[in-house]
């Protein structure tokens, strides 16, 4: 366990650096996509110096906890503004992100915002804009099975131009045209989830993405939450039946009983998909899991628990020629979160405080080092020699949200 002295000095860099990572963005340009309040980006390196969908849920869990709460709140505006304008918020606040948003968290990062402010009128303007970013997910990422799946809407020349962007992260882009198309919107669509992964054997709109239908039955239940504090009884009951449906569906399929796990579903062929990774984490962090499932998932953590934080997907999942690094041995800062909340959430406070404790000791040793929080770790070695796809920047974003929160549950829990 690190000391009480270096963990304080870390929450003493984010408090006095979130400042560094506000941007105003004002008005469109041919690049970017404008915002009506201050935003927070993920690190002050250029090549993260854009607003991120779901990084922010992440962030503002440090935020909140520095008494940030106007940039909080600012955040999550910014988040219902992109779904007033285009009916789901984008991957990234860039044009070439318009084709793809993330894995959906706006609900969850307005109730975190309202438990802070108690801002009724907020809350009451803020349901109908959320309720619409779910209609966009129910009608335009459905999958035949009636869960719902990554997708993109963009045309030929954008996926073309998305090949040419990422050209130098994947070395298996098909040259023949027509199988360049499929292989890239498959890619694309990859970037609604996670990012390259080996989880969807590279035809992810094939899949019911464990994560995002985890947090799809988050977002049902915490619209019923949010609906029940304004009295809007016959929401609550709209909302709690949807997720009651959701929650059958996903253990139909999603639910693997011999193994005691949660895997993405091929829907296309009938089966489950054979990759063990965090995010099958998001069911407990959703409440979806029963008691039962939620015993053996944690009986299941050595699959993918290192020594030094849960690693993204089990050792060798990769058959790919490529290098992802949303895979082994890479420790996310979000799937720490995730897996600590689950944890917590079905009273399972021990293994909580245990990787609360890799992961504020994996930062600290690192920051100790570099004087940098970074966007991962190597939860194998607990050092920073993760797979890359780029150059990894240094980060405050999620990974300082993360370490906030982390330090309150160890403060909680001991």
């Amino acid at each position: 366990m690190q000391s009480t002295e270096s963990i304080e000095a870390i929450r003493h860099y984010i408090d006095t650096h979130w400042a560094e990572t506000y941007r105003e963005s004002r008005a469109d340009t041919d690049k970017e996509i404008s915002l009506p309040h201050p935003h927070t980006v993920p690190s002050t390196d250029p090549m993260m110096w854009l607003f991120f969908y779901w990084d922010v849920y992440f962030t503002n869990l440090g935020l909140l906890r520095s008494g940030e709460i106007d940039q909080a709140r600012n955040n999550a505006d910014n988040v219902l503004s992109l779904i007033e304008r285009f009916g789901y918020a984008p991957n990234m606040t860039t044009r070439v992100a318009l084709n793809r948003t993330q894995v959906p968290v706006s609900a969850m990062l307005c109730r975190d915002v309202y438990q802070h402010t108690q801002d009724r009128d907020w809350l009451a303007r803020t349901l109908p804009i959320l309720a619409r970013e779910y209609t966009f997910w129910m009608t335009l990422r459905m999958a035949p099975n009636g869960l719902n799946r990554a997708y993109t809407h963009a045309d030929p020349a954008t996926v073309d131009h998305f090949g040419e962007l990422i050209a130098p992260r994947l070395s298996d882009i098909p040259t023949e045209p027509i199988a360049r198309q499929r292989y890239l919107h498959h890619k694309m669509a990859e970037c609604e989830v996670w990012d390259f992964t080996p989880r969807f054997d590279q035809r992810c709109t094939d899949f019911n993405p464990v994560d995002t239908n985890s947090a799809l039955y988050h977002f049902e239940i915490t619209m019923a939450e949010l609906q029940n504090e304004l009295g809007n009884t016959d929401e609550v009951a709209l909302w709690l039946k949807r997720a009651a449906a959701r929650r059958e569906l996903v253990d139909r399929y999603l639910w693997d009983d011999e193994q005691g796990f949660y895997f993405d579903y091929d829907w296309s062929n009938g089966k489950r998909g054979p990759v063990v990774s965090a995010a099958a984490w998001l069911a407990m962090w959703s409440g979806l899991c029963s008691d039962e499932q939620a015993a053996r998932m944690v009986a299941n953590l050595p699959l993918l628990e290192g020594d030094h934080g849960l690693i993204t997907c089990e050792e060798g999942s990769n058959t790919s020629v490529n290098t992802y690094q949303w895979d082994a041995p890479n420790a996310w800062p979000p799937m720490q979160a995730v897996a600590i909340m689950g944890l917590d959430r079905y009273g399972y406070h021990d293994d909580a405080k245990r990787l609360a404790e890799k992961y504020i000791g994996t930062c600290a040793r690192n920051f100790e080092l570099t004087g940098q929080l970074w966007e991962k770790y190597n939860g194998i070695t607990g050092a920073l020699d993760v797979a890359d796809e780029y150059k990894m920047p240094p980060f405050l974003g999620w990974t300082a949200g993360v370490f906030l929160y982390a330090r309150e549950v160890l403060i909680t829990n001991t």
